[in-house]
C-alpha cells in the first residue's frame, strides 16, 4: 500500500506526505538532508516542517541547524484527527452561523402567495420521505391533519414499514410540532400506535411542554382505508404503493392544491367525526 497516498487522503499535501514518510525511515534529520532524501525543494522545505509541527507529526530541537524527528504515528496520527475534528467543528460553527443569517435574510424576502395555484412533486424510496417528513413539519405554520388506514398495522408486522425507526420518528416530528402550538388532529386504525405516543410523552418532565402537547395534539381510533396527510388545508402528502408490492410503500406523492385539499379536508372531517377519541392521559 503507498503509505504517502494514504496520507494524502487524510489531509496532508505531496510534500508534507513525503516528507512524514521520509523521517520516519531515516530518524532525526537535518532539513537540507532530508530536502535532498524527500526531493522537497529546499525553498518549500521549512514551510512543510513548519505545518508538519503545527499538526502534531513532527518536533524539532532547537539547535543549529535545527534537527527533526517524526512523531510516532498513533500519536502522529490522533494529533492529526483532534485537530481535523476542531477545524470541522469551528467550520460548522461558522457554517451554522452563516445559515441563520441567510435564514434571516432570506425570510425577509416577500414571497408570492401560490395557495391558488396547482404544483405536484415526488418522493422515491424511505430514504427521501423520512427527509420529507421532517421538511414537512418544518414548514407546517398552523394545522396537521393526518389519517392511516387499518392495513398499516400488517405493513408493519410484515416489515413492509420500518415501524422501529419510522414510525417512532414520525412520533418524535409530531410532538416536536405540537410544542411549537402546531395543531395536529390524527386519524389511526389501533391504540397501538398510542402506546409508542404515551412512552414518549412519559418521558418528558417539563409539565407545561406536556400541556402544550396535550392542548396542540388529538388522536382518534378508526378502521379505514384512507392514507393521506395535509398540511395547512392546501399541501396534501399522498403514499405510493409499490406495484410489485402493493403492500410496500413505494413514494410519496405531494400537492399544493388548494382545491383538492378541500375535498380532503372535508374527508378528514367526516371520518374525525366516526373515529373514537383517544384520551391523552399522562
Amino acid at each position: 500500500m503507498d503509505n504517502q497516498r494514504e496520507l494524502r487522503e487524510l489531509g496532508l499535501t505531496k510534500y508534507e506526505a513525503s516528507a512524514y514518510a521520509t523521517l520516519l525511515k531515516q530518524g532525526i534529520t537535518g532539513a537540507q538532508e532530508l530536502s535532498r532524501n524527500s526531493k522537497i525543494p529546499v525553498g518549500k522545505i521549512y514551510e512543510v516542517l513548519s505545518n508538519l509541527n503545527n499538526m502534531g507529526l513532527v518536533e524539532f530541537q532547537r539547535s543549529r541547524p535545527r534537527k527533526y524527528r517524526a512523531v510516532k504515528p498513533t500519536i502522529a496520527l490522533n494529533n492529526l484527527f483532534s485537530k481535523k475534528e476542531e477545524e470541522t467543528k469551528n467550520e460548522l460553527e461558522n457554517f451554522k452561523l452563516k445559515v441563520s443569517e441567510m435564514e434571516t435574510r432570506l425570510s425577509d424576502i416577500a414571497q408570492p402567495d401560490h395557495t391558488e395555484i396547482q404544483f405536484w412533486s415526488t418522493l422515491i424510496g424511505e430514504e427521501d420521505i423520512i427527509k420529507n417528513i421532517k421538511n414537512m413539519l418544518d414548514e407546517t405554520e398552523k394545522e396537521i391533519l393526518h389519517v392511516k388506514p387499518r392495513r398499516i398495522t400488517e405493513m408493519m408486522q410484515k416489515k413492509y414499514i420500518e415501524h422501529n425507526s419510522l414510525i417512532p420518528m414520525v412520533i418524535d416530528e409530531f410532538i416536536k410540532a405540537a410544542e411549537k402550538d402546531v395543531k395536529i388532529k390524527t386519524i389511526i386504525p389501533q391504540e397501538i400506535f398510542m402506546m409508542r405516543v404515551k412512552e414518549k410523552l412519559d418521558q418528558i418532565q417539563d409539565t407545561m411542554l406536556k400541556a402544550m402537547i396535550k392542548k396542540n395534539l388529538e388522536v382518534r381510533v378508526l378502521e379505514c382505508d384512507y392514507d393521506f396527510i395535509l398540511i395547512d388545508e392546501y399541501i396534501t402528502h399522498i403514499p405510493i404503493p409499490d406495484p410489485v408490492q402493493p403492500k410496500k410503500m413505494f413514494g410519496e406523492l405531494k400537492v399544493y392544491d388548494k382545491e383538492y385539499a378541500g375535498k380532503l379536508k372535508a374527508k378528514f372531517e367526516e371520518l374525525w367525526a366516526k373515529g373514537q377519541k383517544v384520551d391523552l392521559d399522562f
